[in-house]
């Protein structure tokens, strides 16, 4: 007689499912008490079976295209030079349909890091099995789907495979992809509008890495690579960018402890930031002591992702980034001192295209205020802004705060002392939402495009951060009755956006001249659309062919199809310890097979074996290690 263990976690985006395990009962107690303990098993075995089918059921995440929300296969990356911590995808190893280590050149091998920009060796890292997460199978028998929702539904061109997106068209619409923003419509005689997340909180977990100030690249710095937050007046002349110099008499940096300070002055005095992204040849300057490039020039932020950044695998790439990322958010720590009078404040600017969005938080009544100006030929100092929203804070004299501030889908908010067990987002309303400008082109401004001022104010900022929001790539196939014609890209990537992100006129006019957007039709009354957050390596509904289906809308998932709505991590990977951080590897990896010609020579032999040999010994479970409770989370 046997007994079954429970069912064991489907894999997504997998045809494959892990068998049920088998083990061998052994003698027991008298009959009647074996036939308990059977029933008893049995019986459990039944409910676990009623409430994965019905209730909850666990996956793994196998694939990186909903990073950074949900991580498939990856890596953990300390850079070497920065120390900037991030993560990378390592699913390319794998052979997409058996899930085996595929040997040779397909290891990763190197990483761009997504903070310094250095390429460095992650090959001994340790890979990790991707996120395991709980899903609710009940949640759509009871509720309808809601945009934004992280669902897991049936691939409608191989049923057999579960896929994980976020649900972004609902039945009914039409919907547009432009410039990286998701727009829908219920009828062709209604305008496109934005489909922004209707709550800030999970608009603020999408976010991804630009510039981390708390790691800066200080071996380029040494050498005289510039900052990228410095103390800059408005002076219009042309030695600076968008007539910003830097202002000796304002902000002090600190750079150990990378504080900028500033002492109580009667005149606004900013910070700003200004994108400088070095080269392999800058990091090799400075590799041989030598100066990397002299006075480089900042460019626009794009949809640079580290978690597809690398060298190896089936995909490997350092510079996909091509397309300008206008929705940002700036985050730092704020110590507050001595201020004096009514005129007392602190500004926070983001610059998107021809708008200048600022928060000005007065002291000491902590009264935020929201506005935009579209005229940005004026001083700074002295234009004249649109008031949008006002509300109160919590900030009410001198002390520490958290700030972040951020223009993303066309609406300013503001954090104050944010944290995970409470949000700190200030109530503006509908006041903070706003229509975007005719002219959507990148400016000159856009190389600088995040500031802090303070007027009357002693203070103190810290832990610098600037982010951006998911780019939705306008990528989409030509696919009508089953006949494949072919991927089309926002931007055909032969032209060469990428070489012109220092040059944010040139970049607008060839964009506007080579994009276009994606469009797709009208959903039925039970059908969805749905993408991946890691917009450039996500197989969804902008890509799906249309061979087997047949269908009107070869972009639709229908209702039929859903299996349920993702609602937990439950298991990210563990952290190893010992031997140096790495554990001690407890299985290799099993590579796919290889068939050799038993008429192939003896070195062609000797290579398959090195090649088997070293996927024997590239771990792929180690020991000890301890849980990463800081990624239990539900998911939004």
């Amino acid at each position: 007689m046997s007994k079954k263990q429970p069912p064991s976690p489907s894999v997504l985006h997998d045809a494959g499912t892990p068998a049920v395990g088998v083990t061998d009962a052994k003698k027991g107690p008298p009959q009647g008490a074996s036939r308990e303990t059977c029933e008893s098993i049995a019986f459990a075995f039944v409910l676990a079976l009623l409430f994965r089918t019905f209730a909850a059921e666990a996956f793994v995440i196998p694939t990186g295209s909903m990073a950074p929300t949900l991580l498939g296969r990856n890596k953990d990356v300390t850079c070497p030079t920065c120390g900037h911590q991030y993560k990378i995808g390592a699913s390319d190893e794998l052979d997409e349909d058996t899930g085996t280590y595929l040997v040779g050149s397909r290891r990763i091998d190197a990483s761009l890091c997504e903070n310094c920009r250095n390429l460095h060796d992650v090959k001994p890292l340790n890979v990790f099995t991707g996120d395991r997460i709980l899903v609710n199978k009940s949640a759509y028998q009871f509720g309808q789907p809601s945009r934004w929702d992280v669902i897991v539904f049936r691939y409608p061109e191989d049923t057999q495979k579960n896929y994980i997106k976020r649900l972004v068209g609902l039945p009914h619409e039409s919907l547009r992809i432009e410039r990286g923003d998701v727009y829908s419509r219920r009828s062709d005689k209604d305008p496109f509008q934005i489909t922004r997340k209707q709550d800030p909180d999970k608009q603020k977990l999408l976010q991804q890495m630009v510039f981390d100030d708390r790691h800066p690249p200080l071996n380029l710095i040494e050498h005289g690579w510039p900052e990228s937050w410095r103390s800059v007046e408005k002076t219009g002349t042309a030695a600076g960018v968008d007539g910003w110099t830097i202002d000796p008499n304002g902000w002090s940096r600190q750079l150990k402890t990378r504080r900028l300070e500033l002492q109580s002055s009667e005149k606004l005095k900013w910070i700003r930031y200004q994108h400088f992204v070095p080269t392999e040849a800058d990091w090799g300057a400075v590799e041989n002591n030598t100066p990397p490039t002299a006075n480089p020039r900042p460019q626009l932020i794009a949809d640079f992702c580290g978690y597809n950044t690398y060298t190896g695998g089936r995909s490997s790439g350092t510079d996909d980034d091509r397309y300008w990322v206008g929705d940002l958010t700036m985050s730092c720590k704020a110590t507050i001192g001595a201020f004096t009078g009514s005129q007392s404040f602190i500004l926070l600017e983001l610059v998107e295209g021809v708008r200048r969005y600022r928060c000005r938080i007065d002291l000491p009544s902590g009264q935020a205020t929201l506005t935009r100006n579209d005229d940005l030929a004026a001083d700074p100092e002295t234009a004249t802004d649109i008031v949008l929203a006002r509300a109160a804070t919590s900030i009410t004299g001198s002390g520490t705060y958290t700030l972040k501030f951020a223009n993303v889908d066309d609406r300013l908010c503001l954090w104050v002392n944010d944290s995970w067990w409470r949000s700190g987002l200030i109530p503006f309303g509908d006041g903070a939402e706003f229509e975007p400008p005719a002219n959507r082109n990148p400016q000159d401004v856009d190389l600088t495009p995040a500031g802090i001022a303070a007027q009357g104010v002693s203070l103190q900022i810290s832990d610098l951060q600037i982010e951006r929001d998911i780019y939705y790539r306008a990528d989409s196939v030509t696919n009508n009755a089953g006949t494949f014609t072919g991927h089309g890209s926002e931007v055909d990537e032969r032209v060469p956006l990428h070489d012109y992100l220092d040059n944010p006129q040139v970049w607008g006019e060839m964009y506007q001249s080579k994009s276009k957007p994606a469009d797709f039709t009208q959903l039925g009354p039970d059908e969805f659309f749905v993408m991946g957050d890691n917009s450039p390596r996500s197989q969804d509904s902008r890509l799906w062919p249309n061979q087997i289906r047949h269908a009107v809308n070869r972009h639709a998932v229908s209702r039929q199809a859903l299996i349920g709505k993702a609602f937990f991590v439950y298991w990210p990977h563990g952290i190893p310890f010992l031997n140096g951080g790495r554990g001690f590897m407890l299985k290799g990896h099993s590579p796919a097979p290889q068939f050799i010609d038993k008429n192939s020579p003896d070195w062609v032999r000797k290579q398959v074996a090195e090649e088997q040999l070293a996927a024997a010994n590239y771990p792929k479970y180690v020991a000890p290690f301890y849980p990463q409770w800081w990624r239990w989370k539900r998911i939004r």
